[in-house]
């Protein structure tokens, strides 16, 4: 116990040294070195250390089955010249694209509702919004393939309405389709959050006031709730698409013969041991993901003065 009272006292010390610390020197660029250090730290050990590793092993030739000393840019056109690399690429962005889509059609009206109605019904979507979160990935992507293979529940539930022969029934698994019923499931959370907190701040009064002016649903959405929820909005296509992007587990496990760019790379590092052209072609993902964040976030700037870089 009072080992215990001991610990607690020197932790409020502690705590207090710093909090004066950064209160004296909180203005200077001293302080402001100090606060930052520790997380550039991190994101220069665990990112940026680690991309520029990656970079260097792409540049070396890859001889008989071996690395070897020396620059080459072959990798890099082998990536981006070659058919089914390219093929590969594309469908990647492709697949990104359309599961950003879908859950921000099906994320927004989420969000509002979850914000909008409260109570007990918007506890209830943020659970069932919530939960699978806490399911590890490698079970949600498995239970997936159960629901969607030729005897699971969604082809049968199909073919029980009608709306599908049963002589030959959909192939929903190995496939595109397999690919993106499962990423935008897994995705979905990561687009309703971000709204969920900027909905927060929207009153619900400028609605009413756009109503009263004559304004029906759809002129709402978008003269008034799409605008303020753009920063949220933007938070979560990009968090989707960059992560959907990256994504292995789900299109490795339902996507069969059907490869997408991070599971070539998993595999021409452990199949064929080739680390510089794997290496290359992890380089061509991170660069399109910064890409695509600066560009977008270049667009938002120029449409409405949110976010930039």
């Amino acid at each position: 116990m009072a080992s215990s009272s001991y610990s607690s006292r020197s932790f409020d010390a502690v705590n207090e040294r710093v909090s004066s610390v950064v209160r004296k020197y909180g203005d200077s660029w001293v302080g402001k070195l100090l606060l930052i250090g520790p997380a550039f730290l991190v994101v220069l050990g665990l990112i940026v250390f680690p991309t520029f590793i990656l970079l260097s092993y792409s540049l070396n030739p890859f001889v008989q089955g071996s690395v070897q000393p020396g620059v080459t840019l072959v990798h890099y056109t082998k990536a981006f010249l070659t058919p089914l690399y390219q093929t590969i690429l594309f469908r990647t962005l492709k697949i990104a694209a359309i599961v950003t889509v879908i859950d921000f059609v099906l994320g927004f009206p989420l969000a509002y509702a979850a914000v909008r109605k409260g109570g007990l019904t918007g506890k209830l979507i943020v659970i069932a919004t919530l939960a699978p979160l806490t399911i590890d990935l490698v079970v949600r992507s498995f239970g997936w393939f159960v629901l969607l293979n030729g005897s699971g529940v969604v082809v049968t539930t199909l073919q029980w309405l009608g709306l599908v022969s049963q002589q030959s029934p959909p192939k929903l698994l190995f496939n595109e389709i397999g690919i993106i019923v499962g990423l935008v499931h897994v995705m979905l959370p990561f687009m309703v959050f971000p709204i969920i907190n900027v909905m927060h701040t929207i009153p619900y009064s400028l609605e009413e006031a756009a109503q009263n002016l004559g304004a029906n649903r759809l002129t709402v959405f978008t003269r008034v709730l799409f605008p303020l929820a753009l920063p949220g909005i933007s938070a979560g296509v990009l968090i989707t698409f960059v992560v959907s992007l990256a994504s292995y587990v789900t299109p490795a496990m339902l996507g069969g013969g059907v490869k997408v760019l991070p599971v070539v790379i998993t595999n021409t590092f452990t199949s064929t041991s080739n680390w510089p052209f794997a290496s290359a072609l992890s380089i061509v993902l991170v660069a399109i993901a910064l890409l695509v964040i600066v560009g977008y976030q270049r667009a938002l700037k120029r449409m409405s003065g949110v976010g930039g870089v």
